[in-house]
């Protein structure tokens, strides 16, 4: 996924099952997962009864498994052994249980449960790492920057690119050494573009030479999340790469520059320019990135930062909702604790939204939806 585009669509597996009424994520690739019944070889009569007898049988199984994993959420484990098992549901695709339950269980003793996903992060099967990864992010774990770090040269392209992207959540720069050491030797394009975001979420103006290079890069989404990391460093240089990018027929490396917009607030009026030309265009497209790029940079030019994102979060575009939600959760403060807690009151799926955010934050283990 793209490394700008991550937090305001919340593609992520956390962030997209909070819009959702039951709690499990929207999947546009469901995995589905099927016994294969292919017929024996044997004589057709013959073939026909086994089957019959193993229909009754599978179902048996699977219902068995079901209740299986329905005790698993709800305890009835050693603690470590609970949080191995809700972490591995957690990551897993077909999982029978809601996930913000599993969130919920696994979250709410956090001191006994936490070392299990940190081992789970350093170690643990590919899906089940890439989850624990971005739980430690989004909880803001003291240790996620340092398990990222040391991620950053794992063999698995996607754990990669999800250590990466820890480090731009996170937007640390105790890893920065390691972030830039890693530029020159990454391969993969959605590797190094996580890399060259962590650089530029770092706060680190110093990296800004580092990445630099990367403006000139055969790949524009790479040229496109460079522009932006310098950006987020203070350097407007690279704006020209951005508007070239909105009508570029990459639809990936258009989408990153869209929401790229809305760091260019040494540039706010060019860039405001350009963000609502694509919302007034009937046909343009990337418009909730275009909304949430405005509000960005209005909100980079306001001290009224919580009435700002309390009005954008009754948009009717609800993925600029989310983002302001999700922004509102990232304030900090009482009042901001205190919208949360009244809009996750709320039984709809914003208000689950707000309710997850406080989950997250450690401060939500009473709103259950």
């Amino acid at each position: 996924m793209e490394a700008w585009t991550k937090r305001s669509c919340q593609t992520s597996c956390i962030c997209r099952l909070k819009a959702t009424k039951s709690g499990r994520p929207p999947s546009r690739a469901s995995s589905k997962s099927c016994l294969a019944s292919e017929p024996f070889r044997g004589e057709r009569k013959r073939g026909r009864p086994m089957r019959l007898v193993l229909k009754p049988l599978i179902f048996c199984l699977l219902i068995g498994q079901g209740l299986a994993l329905g005790q698993d959420a709800a305890g009835g484990e050693a603690p470590g052994d609970q949080a191995e098992t809700l972490i591995r549901l957690l990551a897993s695709r077909g999982r029978s249980v809601p996930k913000r339950e599993l969130l919920e269980r696994l979250l709410q003793n956090r001191e006994a449960n936490l070392p299990e996903v940190r081992q789970a992060a350093r170690d643990g099967a590919r899906e089940t790492r890439l989850m624990a990864l971005r739980l430690l992010a989004e909880i803001k774990d003291p240790e996620a920057a340092r398990i990222a770090g040391e991620s950053l040269a794992s063999k698995e392209v996607a754990i990669r690119r999800r250590a990466g992207s820890v480090l731009m959540i996170l937007e640390d720069e105790t890893q920065v050494a390691k972030v830039l050491a890693r530029l020159p030797v990454e391969k993969d394009s959605g590797a190094l573009k996580s890399l060259i975001a962590a650089a530029g979420s770092s706060g680190r103006a110093a990296a800004a030479g580092s990445i630099r290079p990367y403006l000139r890069d055969a790949n524009q989404s790479v040229r496109v999340n460079t522009a932006i990391a310098l950006a987020r460093l203070g350097s407007m240089e690279a704006l020209g790469t951005i508007i070239e990018a909105l009508q570029s027929a990459d639809m990936q490396a258009r989408r990153e520059a869209v929401f790229g917009l809305g760091f260019f607030s040494g540039e706010r009026q060019k860039a405001r320019a350009a963000a609502q030309a694509i919302i007034d265009n009937p046909v343009g497209t990337w418009k909730a990135e275009a909304g949430i790029s405005l509000l960005r940079l209005e909100l980079a030019a306001s001290g009224e930062k919580l009435e700002l994102l309390s009005n954008a979060s009754t948009l009717r575009q609800p993925r600029v909702q989310a983002w302001s939600i999700q922004e509102i959760a990232r304030l900090g403060g009482k009042d901001a604790a205190a919208w949360l807690q009244q809009r996750a009151a709320g039984n709809d799926p914003l208000g689950r939204f707000a309710g997850l955010q406080l989950l997250l934050k450690g401060e939500g283990s009473h709103v259950r939806k």
